[in-house]
């Protein structure tokens, strides 16, 4: 285009105007628009800290701020704020407020709020010509009185009841993550029922039964090494996973006499050993089952909720489970075999697979090119 690019325009080689790459241009102008506050403007900034105004509207017009609107306290600002804000804001210019509360600093001084208007219905042009002014022109206020920075697209954002549906927002607790919602739902309880041979979870989010606090507290613990043994049940009643029992030490020899004869349990060890003349710890995870000796609905509910509970576990409690082990009986389980699934051992030497001879009565094909016998 010929048209005359205006100077603050000039980093943008025209951009906006051809209505190009608007982030572009944006980013641009951002760097310098060369738009500053005038003379009067600061005046006017003078005077609102002095505390004499309870707004001051501010606005571009031929590359400059300026003050376009301002007024005098007459009530409490919240009686104030929409009797004079709305008066003042225009459909399609955008605009910046300075809104002056009734609260002081440690200095004495009145607490602003700072606020940019920008209606949909504005032009690009001027949304990015005010978005790339925002830094000037609170640099020009100063700093240390501005305790709030909102920016709205519509009037009402800038009422009473808008204002103080920002400041609730601001207040309000960030969203929590995945493995925080989980936790909440297990310190709140929830009751919540989603049991079937396919219920394999590896969070909180769909876990057949809630744990009660004192479960949870107890996992902690062994976390946290205040307890080496921790065992868990179902109440399958209420529908809920329980303490069963603790122990603060226990050895690996003493766990058989832990392991129920006739009823499934979820087993939780602190493995204390050396391994190669290391010491080592492992935390060990044990679901016993019984067999026949436990009902069908027994063996279906643990079995459902087994994954999920190793989830909980690991994920959102932090217990780092070096083995998984499966057992129908206790007799058996003491330091050595503990020893053996921790730490498998490796076979030095795989002897080479021998192909197995023929058949003894399989007979032996003549050779084509074997010559005939000779009888004399």
């Amino acid at each position: 285009t010929n048209k005359e690019v205006p100077a603050h325009l000039k980093k943008c080689s025209g951009l906006c105007k051809r209505r190009c790459s608007v982030d572009l241009c944006l980013e641009n102008m951002a760097h310098q628009t060369g738009i500053e506050a005038t003379e009067e403007l600061n005046q006017f900034i003078s005077r609102a800290l002095k505390g004499s105004l309870r707004f001051l509207k501010v606005s571009i017009e031929n590359e400059k701020l300026v003050p376009s609107e301002h007024a005098e306290p007459r009530d409490s600002w919240e009686d104030d704020l929409d009797v004079m804000l709305q008066p003042v804001l225009e459909e399609k210019k955008p605009c910046y407020i300075f809104y002056r509360l009734d609260d002081r600093n440690a200095h004495q001084n009145f607490l602003w709020v700072f606020m940019t208007y920008t209606p949909d219905f504005a032009a690009v042009r001027d949304k990015m010509m005010y978005a790339a002014t925002k830094a000037t022109i609170r640099k020009a206020f100063t700093s240390g009185v501005i305790i709030d920075d909102v920016s709205a697209t519509t009037k009402d954002e800038l009422t009473l009841k808008g204002y103080k549906h920002h400041v609730e927002s601001q207040k309000a607790a960030p969203p929590l993550t995945e493995a925080e919602e989980s936790l909440k739902r297990l310190h709140e309880n929830e009751d919540h029922t989603d049991v079937g041979t396919s219920t394999r979870h590896s969070h909180l989010h769909g876990i057949s039964f809630p744990i009660e606090q004192d479960a949870v507290d107890a996992l902690l613990a062994l976390k946290e090494d205040r307890v080496t043994y921790v065992r868990l049940s179902l109440d399958l009643k209420n529908e809920r996973i329980l303490l069963d029992h603790t122990e603060t030490s226990l050895h690996a020899d003493d766990l058989s006499s832990h392991i129920p004869d006739s009823s499934p349990r979820y087993h939780f060890f602190r493995f204390k050993h050396t391994h190669e003349g290391d010491y080592q710890e492992a935390i060990v995870f044990i679901y016993s089952c019984p067999g026949f000796k436990s009902t069908i609905k027994e063996r279906m509910l643990y079995s459902s909720c087994k994954e999920p509970l190793v989830g909980v576990a690991e994920q959102n409690i932090g217990i780092d489970i070096k083995k998984k082990i499966e057992i129908d009986k206790g007799v058996d389980l003491n330091e050595g075999f503990i020893m053996d699934e921790v730490h498998p051992q490796k076979t030095a030497y795989r002897p080479q697979f021998m192909k197995p001879p023929p058949p003894s009565n399989r007979k032996r094909s003549r050779s084509p090119n074997r010559p005939p016998t000779n009888n004399n």
